[in-house]
C-alpha cells in the first residue's frame, strides 16, 4: 500500500520564492536607508496655512521641524500635536511633499465667550478650551463662573458653572434673546443681564425653556416701557414680578 501523501508546510510551499523575497526586502532596506541619508529629502521648505490669528512663525516654532533629518523621518504625529498645543490652534494636519517639503494645515479655534473669575478673564472657545487672557473690551458674552477657576492659556475649564452658562446661553440665542452677562447666584440660580441692560432672574435651569417663553410674552408687552423696567424675576414662573427703577 503506498503511504498517504503529506500537505506541502508553509514554509516547503514558499521556498521556491525565498530567493526573490530576500532581493525585495534587501532593496527596501537600501532604499529606507538612502531616504535617511540622502540630503536631498531634508526639508527645504514648511508650508503652512489655515492660520488666521496665530503668525506663520508661531506655527513654525512650535512645530520645531528638524532641518538635518530627511522628511521620511520626521515624526509627522508629534509634529502636529506640538503645534495643536498653542492655544487658538484647533487640529493641525502635518503631511510629507517629496521631495524636501512639509505641509502644515490648520484649523483654528473660534473665541465664544469670556469666562471672569474674580478679577480674571478669558477668551475661551466653545468647547471652553481658554484662548487667551481679555486685554480690552469684548463684544462677546460674559460668563461668570465664579472663584478660583484657573485661566491658564491651552488649558480646557471644567468648571460645573461654565458649562451651565454655557448651555444657558445657549438656550437662550436659540430662542433670539441675547445675553450679555450670564452669572449663578449664591443658591446657583440663573441671572442673566440682556444687551438692553435688563436683568432676567431666572432661578434653577431645569424648567428654562419655559421660563424663556414666559420672558418673551412679558418683554413684548413691556417694549414701550422698557426703559423704566429694571429686571424681570421669573424664578417663581406662576407669579412673575416687575422690577422697576
Amino acid at each position: 500500500m503506498s503511504r498517504k501523501r503529506r500537505k506541502p508546510t508553509a514554509a516547503a510551499r514558499i521556498r521556491p520564492f525565498w530567493l526573490p523575497i530576500g532581493l525585495i526586502v534587501a532593496l527596501i532596506a537600501g532604499a529606507l536607508g538612502f531616504a535617511a541619508v540622502y540630503p536631498g529629502f531634508d526639508p527645504q521648505r514648511v508650508l503652512v496655512s489655515g492660520n488666521d490669528r496665530v503668525s506663520r512663525q508661531e506655527i513654525l516654532t512650535r512645530a520645531s521641524v528638524a532641518p538635518h533629518i530627511t522628511i521620511w523621518l520626521q515624526n509627522t504625529g508629534a509634529i502636529a500635536q506640538r503645534v495643536a498645543e498653542i492655544p487658538f490652534i484647533d487640529r493641525a494636519r502635518v503631511r510629507r511633499i517629496p521631495p524636501a517639503t512639509i505641509r502644515i494645515v490648520v484649523t483654528e479655534r473660534t473665541p465664544f465667550a469670556v469666562l471672569r473669575s474674580d478679577y480674571d478673564a478669558a477668551v475661551v472657545d466653545r468647547s471652553l478650551r481658554v484662548l487667551e487672557p481679555v486685554t480690552d473690551e469684548s463684544a462677546l458674552p460674559v460668563f461668570d463662573v465664579g472663584p478660583a477657576v484657573v485661566l491658564t492659556p491651552g488649558s480646557f475649564v471644567h468648571s460645573s458653572a461654565a458649562v451651565a452658562l454655557r448651555a444657558a446661553y445657549e438656550t437662550m440665542t436659540a430662542r433670539q434673546l441675547t445675553p450679555a452677562e450670564l452669572s449663578l447666584d449664591r443658591y446657583g440660580g440663573l441671572v442673566v443681564t440682556l444687551r438692553s441692560g435688563l436683568r432676567l432672574m431666572l432661578g434653577g435651569q431645569s424648567d428654562l425653556p419655559q421660563k424663556l417663553t414666559l420672558a418673551n410674552a412679558i418683554l413684548s408687552q413691556i417694549v414701550t416701557q422698557r426703559r423704566r423696567v429694571a429686571a424681570i424675576d421669573l424664578r417663581a414662573p406662576s407669579a412673575p414680578v416687575l422690577v422697576y427703577r
